[in-house]
């Protein structure tokens, strides 16, 4: 075929990809190298492409063979591209996508050719814009945006997900990938998504929302979660999708942003859930969707009463109890689709135990409609091993007169009722002093000096003297086995992940390595994305260690890493496994080594013991740990519960009692979520992505 001569400015149409503009030329011996800007994004092409010609009236007709409308591409687009396009380049947003090429094609001459051919299959649909004036009134951008809308509206359905060109540090995982087209295809974006704990819920929701933004299909979405995942699906969502996510603030109006994530608690609220009902949210997303279950509660209800074209529900235990739970969320997606809950309950519970199914095979079947339950072993992936090592330590005799003086003033004061001083945050300062003193005496010393300038000056003597032990310090028995275990692993071409909770003591740990001559990267909430960005990289490249705090643990993969140390120990196991999860995840190939520092005697030690040899946390599967605290009656959080038993209890006698009682209620919770699951399993057989 012999090449076409375009050049730039030229337009053009692609009977796939719909009107042009020729950008850049690159002459090639036989045929020139074209960059067009379409409606969705800037693609490279070849000058003899036999679905490309030029638009009317820009050089005369089209060329032999292409008398048939160039605006076949708005009436019926083909998904897949040709093999010598490239795929259109990633955008920073969603929303980006139509601003940019749109200002690129409004040329008057342009405008006129696109909008005569488009009328001819699309004139009604323009009505939305006329506004009774004609369309002439019809602005050149507000119709390049409706005609994109158009052009992707007719494509033939979602032969491929878009989304995955537009994602980073995102596996293309078989069953993902097949759990997310069937969302799309079949179940039009209304689905429980119950994948067994670890196989990548968010990252199908992710996906999921993705390719609906780049289609124009979404604009306002809502996402609620627990507020403890808030930051996480914060940076997940914008660090692999490039989805410009806002957490809601208290005092915000719902429209405030187009895509929104908050706190289920937080929407539910009579404040807030009339005023997001009048938002007209395109798609919601619940995370741990199993807070839903109870069609009594107000969370019920309050997602009941909502308004939305997609809804996508995510949790890996849809039933603890009753089948009367799964009855629910379904009926959240599609009401009716296991029928009335009598004869749902008539056709698929045991009389006499609302927790046993019968006729489960015809019950997958219909479940498969709106669920989709990935188990691992459907999946040919393969978790790496983790193996544990803790290393029980003696502090030095400064360090353990300063914690064990510490740790006395905290029990003190937790002791104390402080009426003339409700305006301090008592409760939560001594909690995070206690924190503080069990990482570093850096760490406990910055909230001493801070306490000690304050109005509290009934116990400023105290904090003065403690000051005064905190400073006379000199060495730390966990900073000198942390430098000697980075110089053997770091020796041997390993890189190192080192976790604390506390600002100071990340700083403490980062002189003490770097005096060593080791190259450490620092990672914390305090630094820019950009500066996170850039730690990262650095630690992907050149640095031995990345020494992070908590916010290490949320949103990012280093699977590069195999070697995660934790300097202190997070009272809540929770963080525990967002830790691990940062390089023992779905893409690791090598077995994970963890390393604990503990310090005898000390409340650390305590709460290590029950976790590691009740529960056996460090070997549970990604997420389980969530599962099981969630079988949990307490009525407080786990680090309130182990606050109270440090502050009530002070002999050891006493103290090894009060942690093991915690440790058996932790394992009977275990062995509850491990019959829920084993439970899940039967009912569920069959509504796998396959």
């Amino acid at each position: 075929m012999a090449a076409r001569s375009y050049t730039v400015g030229d337009r053009v149409v692609h009977q796939v990809f719909g009107e042009g503009l020729v950008v850049d030329v690159r002459a090639r011996d036989f045929f020139d190298i074209l960059e067009i800007a379409f409606s969705d994004g800037v693609r490279k092409v070849t000058s003899i492409h036999p679905q490309l010609v030029k638009a009317p009236g820009d050089d005369g007709d089209p060329s032999p063979g292409q008398e048939s409308s160039p605006v076949q591409s708005t009436s019926g687009l083909l998904i897949d591209e040709p093999a010598d396009i490239e795929p259109a380049r990633p955008r920073s947003t969603a929303y980006k996508r139509t601003v940019q090429p749109t200002t690129a094609l409004v040329d008057p001459s342009t405008y006129r050719f696109a909008r005569s051919r488009i009328l001819e299959i699309e004139a009604d649909s323009l009505k939305p814009f006329q506004n009774g004036k004609g369309l002439e009134a019809v602005p050149p951008t507000a119709f390049f945006f409706h005609l994109d809308g158009l052009r992707i509206a007719r494509q033939r359905g979602f032969a491929r997900l878009l989304a995955l060109n537009h994602a980073r540090d995102v596996q293309r995982l078989e069953h993902q990938i097949r759990a997310c087209l069937r969302v799309l295809r079949e179940m039009k974006g209304r689905a429980l998504l119950a994948d067994e704990v670890g196989l990548g819920k968010t990252v199908e929701a992710g996906l999921i929302l993705k390719e609906y933004l780049l289609r124009g299909l979404v604009r306002r979405v809502l996402i609620l979660v627990p507020a403890s995942l808030l930051s996480q699906w914060r940076e997940e969502l914008q660090h692999k999708f490039d989805i410009p996510v806002k957490v809601f603030s208290r005092g915000e109006r719902w429209d405030a942003h187009p895509i929104l994530l908050a706190s289920l608690d937080t929407a539910k609220s009579p404040r807030n859930r009339q005023a997001i009902r009048e938002q007209g949210f395109d798609i919601l997303v619940v995370d741990e969707a199993h807070r839903l279950r109870n069609h009594l509660t107000q969370a019920w209800k309050f997602i009941d009463s909502l308004s939305l074209k997609y809804l996508l529900l995510l949790t890996a235990t849809p039933v603890q109890n009753d089948l009367r739970e799964l009855y629910n969320l379904v009926t959240l997606l599609r009401p009716g689709v296991l029928g009335t809950y009598r004869s749902f309950r008539r056709d698929y519970v045991v009389r006499g135990d609302r927790r046993v199914p019968k006729n489960t095979r015809q019950l997958s079947q219909l479940l498969a409609d709106v669920m989709i339950r990935t188990t691992r072993s459907s999946t040919s992936i393969k978790f790496p091993r983790r193996e544990v090592t803790t290393r029980e330590l003696e502090l030095h005799d400064d360090e353990r007169i300063f914690y064990r003086e510490v740790s006395r003033f905290v029990r003190r004061m937790a002791a104390r009722d402080r009426p003339r001083e409700r305006r301090l945050p008592w409760p939560l300062l001594l909690m995070v002093l206690q924190k503080e003193i069990g990482s570093s005496p850096a760490a406990a010393i910055g909230t001493l000096e801070k306490a000690a300038t304050g109005r509290l000056s009934s116990v400023r003597a105290e904090l003065l003297d403690l000051l005064v032990l905190g400073r006379s310090v000199k060495r730390e028995v966990k900073l000198e086995v942390l430098v000697e275990l980075a110089d053997e692993q770091c020796g041997r071409g390993e890189k190192v992940l080192v976790f604390s909770q506390f600002r100071r003591t990340v700083d403490s740990i980062t002189r003490a390595l770097r005096e060593r001559g080791l190259r450490v990267a620092v990672f914390h909430g305090s630094l820019t994305a950009q500066a996170k960005d850039q730690a990262v990289d650095a630690f992907r490249q050149d640095a031995d260690l990345l020494v992070s705090t908590e916010a290490g643990g949320e949103g990012r993969n280093l699977q590069f890493c195999r070697t995660v140390v934790n300097y202190d120990l997070p009272w809540n196991p929770m963080r525990v496994e967002q830790r691990i999860g940062r390089v023992h995840r779905i893409g690791q190939t090598r077995d994970v080594r963890i390393h604990n520092l503990s310090a005898r005697g000390t409340l650390e030690s305590y709460v290590l013991a029950v976790l590691q040899q009740k529960i056996n946390m460090f070997q549970l599967v990604i997420g389980e740990m969530d599962q099981i605290l969630g079988h949990l009656d307490w009525g407080e959080s786990i680090e309130a519960r182990i606050f109270r038993l440090w502050a009530e209890h002070q002999d050891g006698e006493e103290m090894e009692q009060a942690f093991g009682d915690m440790g058996k209620e932790m394992q009977q919770a275990r062995e509850r979520y491990e019959h829920v699951k084993a439970y899940d399993q039967e009912i569920f057989e069959g509504t796998s992505g396959g």
